[in-house]
């Protein structure tokens, strides 16, 4: 094979640049993640059953689920554990099963188990775990004016925790690079109305006329239709409360006069009681987990997420946005090291090969063939739709020490060829010849290590 490629030189030429050539352009539509998009085969169903005890929420929801769960394919394990108030069911899958497909089958029987759990039950939620779900980093959203380890003001708290919710979280969420931003440190709120008895003795309205009034115009009456000749309208009414405003506005009929309660009340939004809390710098915090797509760059979705904080600092003031724990950093300092170990090589193969084999021009073959095998490997990466991570890179390190060292054999076989009076070309085509079948068990040996570690 040798001595046929060597009488062809001018399409090794073209071949070797085009695979050089589009080596570098998929180099930069690489998809770059902490960690491969390994499926995990578990996926776990929660069930929430809100002041529901646990033998009561086993004999009537955990069971039929978990009858509807075990028809599902490729099953291998299924769990429950059921406590007041929640039931977990885990499901474990053969190796090899495709858990998207087994996600969505999942689904399908939590659907047709909902036909036959009591009505008020909430839909049991299914999650697949994967370790590209990992966080790639985490955005802090704390108020400037607050001091560390100091009080929050909690109705300007409670205004930054709707932002986070209902407009910053959705926003990222858009990104195509992202997958999802889980959000923690939001406390549950509740509408306080605290009534003033010296107004309400006044007035002759009591407690219970406050209830009704609150229970009246907190109501959903639904859909109605109106024809007007030819034509017909469907008209949707809707009167539930949702602002401080909407409560404040009530009117009260009592003894003759009409008040709002505004007049007799004090309504205010209150922060409801909180099972954890998130602190950033000692302050009172909003975490968002933002969560990368596996297919995306990491470097576009750092930029569109910096982006993106930028343009909510500039548009709310005083809100701080910050960064912590970047998982980015590590892949960051591996592709570092990667590029520092090519820089390395590169010099200390030139030095060494150029001192014992005398030949500058041999140096830099070696030198030229390290990076262009590895320029090369990312067209092999895009192919197989491989990313750039840390179990990737790693590997790539450790192949650029043995293509140093075939590289720095085959040419000092060459060379020796040469001193024996070879032509160029005939001591190419022995040298490598001879070389190939060494250099080929060699390598099959050092990937053989690896081997066990695919049926782990």
């Amino acid at each position: 094979m040798v001595h046929f490629l060597l009488k062809r030189p001018i399409a090794v030429i073209m071949a070797f640049l085009a695979c050089l050539i589009v080596g570098l352009v998929t180099y930069f539509s690489l998809p770059v993640s902490l960690l491969p998009g390994i499926a995990i085969p578990h996926i776990t169903v929660q069930i929430q059953g809100d002041d529901t005890g646990a033998r009561e929420l086993e004999n009537n929801v955990t069971a039929t689920v978990r009858r509807q769960l075990l028809q599902v394919g490729g099953l291998n394990e299924i769990k429950s554990l059921t406590r007041d108030g929640l039931s977990v069911i885990q499901l474990e899958f053969d190796y090899g099963v495709n858990t998207d497909l087994a996600f969505i089958e999942v689904n399908e029987k939590i659907d047709a188990a909902m036909n036959t759990l009591p009505r008020d039950t909430r839909r049991p939620k299914a999650i697949k775990a994967s370790a590209t779900d990992i966080p790639v980093l985490y955005l802090n959203m704390t108020l400037r004016s607050d001091r560390p380890y100091g009080s929050t003001d909690e109705t300007r708290f409670l205004q930054m925790c709707e932002l986070a919710d209902n407009v910053v979280r959705r926003r990222i969420e858009q990104l195509p690079e992202i997958a999802m931003a889980d959000v923690t440190g939001i406390p549950g709120q509740y509408l306080r109305i605290v009534p003033d008895e010296t107004k309400m003795k006044l007035a002759g309205v009591t407690v219970d006329d406050l209830e009704k009034s609150l229970t009246a115009n907190n109501i959903e009456p639904g859909t109605m239709t109106v024809r007007d000749g030819y034509y017909e309208y469907n008209v949707h009414i809707s009167n539930q409360l949702r602002t401080v405003v909407d409560v404040e506005n009530i009117y009260i009929s009592k003894n003759g006069r009409m008040q709002q309660l505004r007049d007799l009340c004090r309504v205010e939004v209150t922060a409801d009681s909180e099972n954890g809390y998130s602190y950033f710098g000692g302050k009172r915090a909003v975490t968002l987990a933002i969560i990368k797509q596996s297919e995306e760059n990491m470097d576009d979705m750092k930029e569109s997420l910096s982006q993106t904080a930028e343009y909510f600092s500039k548009l709310y003031p005083d809100i701080e946005f910050s960064q912590s724990r970047n998982q980015t950093e590590l892949l960051d300092y591996t592709i570092s090291n990667l590029v520092q170990n090519l820089i390395l090589g590169f010099i200390l193969v030139f030095m060494v090969t150029a001192f014992f084999m005398g030949d500058i021009r041999a140096s830099i073959i070696i030198g030229a063939s390290i990076v262009v095998a590895i320029i090369i490997t990312f067209l092999l990466f895009y192919l197989f739709h491989v990313s750039l991570n840390i179990i990737s890179l790693s590997g790539l390190i450790l192949a650029v020490g043995m293509m140093i060292d075939n590289s720095v054999i085959v040419t000092e076989n060459i060379t020796q060829y040469r001193q024996k009076g070879l032509t160029l070309m005939r001591a190419c085509d022995k040298g490598t010849s001879e070389m190939i079948t060494p250099m080929l068990s060699s390598s099959l040996t050092t990937v053989a290590v690896f081997v066990p570690l695919v049926f782990m």
